[in-house]
């Protein structure tokens, strides 16, 4: 077995484990906030989400688009309110479940499954990709989440001051989807449309910001152009790259963690602009609670606090020896 395995969670990674599922769960609370200002308020209650899925529909190629028309048909002929009502509902339900520790598997396998479909039918797969575009969309690494939230139960079922560690089986599937997610991600970055036009991942997103944050953007893509912006576009491929190696590797955990936080948070505060424009009709519709690089903290704090136990890997599957 890995020397690591054999690491029990102290009290204080519990309680940093405890906060960092509460955290997940305010941000399905305020997610759930935002949807039911844009699919519940006005005289038209489930316009916006049957809107929000026709255009994840128009997105799509067209060998993918009856799935997500069945989708916008099977909603409207439901009833587009009642629809909308259940989704906030169950991310309400989500948010509660991390929040007080209750029903945590129950939640994280629902989490999973919804977190998927709406992937599917809010996030279209994440398409297009073209234009620069690499984002898959922020519902994956919401499903990503609930897997390390689901390999970590054995943790939160532990009465003892040391707990057992996560379901190792469980705790790999998460690294390495995560892994996965993080090498499309730089797979798409090293496509000329996102080389070549690295300077408008900036600039595109100035428009609607409040002024403070149209000025830093503006700052941002002034640095950019100073130092070149091919040159820029090449080390953020090589940055996700190598997040991407570590992660499906298990290797140099104990840098690709704090890199990758640091740079997930850069990229927050720049090509996401902290997530903004904030309104009814933007942020809550496509499940983009407070910017989509900001959900891959959640999986990056996960192995944080299992990297402190100890080894240089955050529990990979090994298999006990006997004798």
């Amino acid at each position: 077995m890995n020397a690591n395995m054999t690491i029990p969670y102290d009290a204080a990674q519990g309680r940093k484990l405890r906060v960092l599922l509460a955290a997940f769960g305010v941000a399905w609370l305020i997610n759930a906030a935002f949807q039911a200002s844009a699919w519940l308020a006005g005289g038209d209650a489930g316009a916006s989400l049957v809107h929000a899925l026709s255009k994840a529909a128009s997105a799509v190629p067209g060998w993918i688009q009856p799935l997500l028309l069945a989708g916008v048909h099977g909603t409207q002929a439901i009833g587009a309110g009642i629809v909308a009502g259940i989704m906030v509902a169950i991310a309400v339900l989500l948010g509660v479940a991390l929040l007080i520790r209750r029903q945590v598997a129950l939640a994280a396998r629902v989490g999973i499954v919804y977190s998927l479909v709406c992937w599917v039918c809010l996030n279209g797969f994440g398409f297009p990709y073209g234009g620069g575009q690499t984002d898959p969309g922020v519902f994956m690494a919401y499903a990503i989440a609930f897997l390390f939230v689901l390999s970590v139960v054995p943790v939160l079922q532990s009465r003892g001051i040391d707990a057992a560690g996560p379901d190792p089986r469980t705790w790999q599937v998460a690294r390495i989807a995560f892994g996965l997610l993080w090498l499309f991600d730089a797979a798409l970055k090293w496509l000329p449309a996102f080389l070549l036009h690295f300077s408008s991942q900036i600039t595109s997103v100035i428009p609607g910001q409040p002024h403070w944050v149209a000025v830093w953007l503006m700052f941002v893509a002034a640095v950019i152009h100073a130092i070149g912006p091919v040159i820029v576009a090449v080390v953020v491929a090589l940055a996700e790259t190598a997040i991407a190696i570590g992660l499906l590797s298990g290797q140099w955990m104990r840098v690709v963690i704090p890199f990758g936080v640091l740079y997930s948070l850069a990229v927050w505060a720049t090509a996401e602009a902290f997530g903004g424009p904030y309104s009814g009709a933007g942020t809550g519709v496509r499940g983009d609670v407070l910017g989509n690089v900001l959900i891959y903290l959640v999986p990056f704090l996960f192995l944080w606090i299992d990297a402190s136990r100890g080894g240089s890997k955050p529990a990979p599957l090994q298999t006990a020896q006997s004798g």
